[in-house]
């Protein structure tokens, strides 16, 4: 059983962010505090952070400062993502500091073993309270280190000479590891990996907090009916939608005449508080604030990919 956990808190990620994202509040909890607490809870004494940020020393667990060269500059891209992985000769489980995990998602990681290399991380057909429309790694169990090293090395190796479709991250290293054929573009996976199917997701952005606890129910919720037709960049954030008129059902649009429930930050801005200074919406109810249990179920997910606009609303001219 491997005892040794390092949460990766390094790089440069924080572009949405005024500190590592590692330390983001969600449903009143630190990340990387919940994952330490997570692994304590199932056993877990041996727990570090690898960083190259002061910000985690607080945190009472030892601090292996590495210096991961992967970062942005604009729109570009430089150094070796997997470069992450704090070299240590030691059987050990990488775990990405920026998840906000589930209790079942870090007992499933803790008690499954192996003999070499295991990845964790989500994949289609997702569970019904996932946030995200895509695929997202979690963690990377290691017990043959020799072999890692080795992939990490021809995994930059190969970047070095154009083989991957793009930069290459965890998915890429997978498949190095396994030694499938690479991936050719989106949506093509890698050879089996542990499927956590949950809630469990990483945040990339601010907005996917907000997402997040909307979806656990820890945003008060608000049902509005739509008193004209309008677009919506943030379509995503609407909840339980419904159509008037199900013949007029194209993703973006709201109808007059179309409930929805959202949170009080988009009602506010529904009802007023946007550029055009006027209600496109109105109030019907206040849904009582409730925190549901979440079971690991999953189940096929049919949306089209979320937009990433900012909200923009419009007056549609349908």
């Amino acid at each position: 059983m491997v005892k040794k956990y390092i949460i990766i808190c390094g790089g440069n990620y924080s572009t949405y962010f005024e500190k590592p994202r590692q330390l983001s509040i969600v449903m009143g909890e630190v990340l990387v505090e919940r994952t330490i607490r997570l692994l304590k809870e199932n056993g877990i004494k041996d727990i570090s952070i690898s960083t190259n940020y002061r910000d985690f020393d607080y945190l009472g667990v030892p601090i292996l400062e590495h210096e991961n060269n992967y970062r942005t500059e604009g729109y570009e891209v430089k150094g070796y993502w997997c470069d992450a992985f704090y070299p240590t000769e030691e059987p050990v489980c990488y775990i990405f500091g920026d998840v906000y995990f589930s209790e079942e998602a870090i007992k499933k990681i803790v008690e499954t073993d192996t003999e070499d290399i295991e990845f964790f991380g989500s994949r289609p057909p997702f569970a019904e309270k996932y946030p995200k429309d895509h695929e997202e790694p979690f963690a990377l169990k290691v017990v043959n280190t020799k072999h890692l090293k080795e992939a990490i090395e021809k995994t930059k190796k190969w970047e070095d000479e154009g083989k991957f479709w793009r930069k290459p991250l965890m998915w890429e290293l997978w498949a190095v590891i396994k030694d499938v054929p690479l991936q050719k573009g989106p949506g093509e996976f890698p050879a089996d990996y542990v499927v956590i199917n949950d809630y469990s997701s990483d945040i990339d952005r601010k907005w996917d907090i907000r997402n997040l606890e909307i979806m656990l129910g820890g945003v008060k919720m608000v049902k509005l009916e739509a008193v004209e037709d309008f677009t919506l960049g943030k379509f995503n954030e609407l909840k339980e939608l419904t159509r008037k008129n199900p013949a007029k059902n194209e993703k973006g649009f709201v109808y007059e005449g179309d409930t929805f429930e959202c949170d009080e930050q988009m009602r506010d801005y529904l009802l007023g508080d946007n550029k055009y200074k006027r209600a496109f919406a109105k109030v019907i109810e206040v849904i009582p604030e409730k925190k549901e249990e979440i079971k690991i179920e999953a189940k096929v997910k049919t949306d089209e990919p979320k937009p990433k606009k900012q909200a923009i609303i419009k007056k549609s001219k349908k």
